[in-house]
């Protein structure tokens, strides 16, 4: 289970090999709506080796984890297995961090009640911890990261979904049940569209690159003149953020409303987080955030609007520096963590 500071179990993680006196690698990985990742990194923060594979959640769960250990396998094939100290994996949720158990997850269509944990502990062979990607991802920037350092972060991903996670008094905050973080599914909008779970007008249903597209393909429905379908081949199940984003920048009107709505809905997200848990700093990460780039100065005053005038000039929004591999970066320090405390 969790303690209150954060931190995860080993009460599922199968068999526990002896830990060797000199662990210099770690096997981390990730796990999102879209591709599974795997790397081996070092004490460093380096990941000195990674793959990634296709998720493809709809094709079964088991087949999904006999890629992930595939790709675990390739990664450690070129060093001393005695110099492993363990996996963490990083996956999108809601999940239960000491069992790796997913609950309801909107982004990996039927791994509700499943768990890799067991399965991938028994075939490695090694400790198997599985946490939230986010939670995670905070953990990486305070200790590589925008805000290495830092005692107080709130880490967001604005991508096929969106996720948090927070370090509070420099601990991971995870929750009575592991579901601590959920920012996705701050109401933003009353009564706007919905996310996977059915969450009215919340960040993720209007913000992610699922929502975004969605938005535009009822616009195309609708009938709204845009130029946003012949983007995609006149098949609008095809569109998708990008396609959204590039037609704003065009001019195009329906696209333009839906980027403005997002910009509306991030910045509301945002000034709720920091009015309510007051970190150092607030680090973004996620495709999404790459294509907000342009209106990084209207979201950043729409924030100081929004947000309690104790903020004014100085909203603390960074973007995080280590990109996709920052769910990555956090497991491997969490993996060195559980390793080092094993063998201490």
């Amino acid at each position: 289970m969790i303690s209150a500071s954060g931190s995860y179990s080993d009460g599922a993680s199968g068999r526990i090999p002896p830990m060797s006196s000199q662990i210099n690698y770690v096997l981390a990985g990730d796990i999102g709506g879209t591709n599974m990742r795997a790397a081996l990194a070092d004490r460093t923060g380096s990941l000195v080796a990674s793959g990634s594979v296709a998720t493809e959640p709809e094709r079964g769960f088991e087949l999904a984890e006999d890629r992930l250990r595939a790709l675990f396998e390739e990664m450690a094939s070129g060093v001393p297995r005695d110099e492993v100290g363990g996996v963490v994996i990083s996956s999108a949720g809601p999940i239960d961090p000491g069992t790796g158990i997913y609950v309801y997850p909107p982004n990996l269509p039927g791994w509700h009640g499943k768990t890799m944990q067991p399965g991938l502990a028994e075939s490695l062979d090694m400790r198997v911890t599985i946490g939230h990607d986010a939670t995670l991802g905070a953990l990486a920037e305070s200790r590589y990261g925008a805000g290495k350092g830092a005692h107080h972060l709130v880490y967001v991903t604005l991508s096929t979904g969106v996720g948090g996670g927070i370090i509070a008094n420099g601990q991971m905050v995870t929750g009575a049940n592991g579901h601590a973080g959920e920012m996705g599914h701050l109401l933003v909008r009353p009564g706007g569209q919905s996310c996977n779970v059915g969450c009215d007008g919340c960040l993720e249903g209007i913000a992610s690159g699922g929502g975004i597209a969605r938005a535009a393909q009822a616009g195309i429905e609708a009938g709204r003149d845009t130029s946003i379908i012949g983007m995609s081949g006149g098949d609008a199940a095809a569109v998708n953020a990008a396609m959204v984003f590039e037609a704003a920048a065009a001019g195009d009107a329906l696209a333009v409303e839906i980027v403005d709505i997002v910009i509306d809905a991030v910045a509301s997200g945002f000034a709720d987080i920091l009015n309510t848990l007051d970190p150092e700093y607030l680090v973004v990460g996620g495709g999404v955030t790459g294509s907000l780039q342009p209106y990084w100065s209207d979201l950043h005053a729409l924030i100081e609007e929004k947000a309690l005038p104790h903020f004014k000039g100085r909203v603390p929004l960074h973007v995080s520096p280590l990109g996709d591999d920052v769910s990555l970066v956090g497991a491997a320090a969490y993996a060195f963590d559980l390793a080092d405390s094993k063998s201490g």
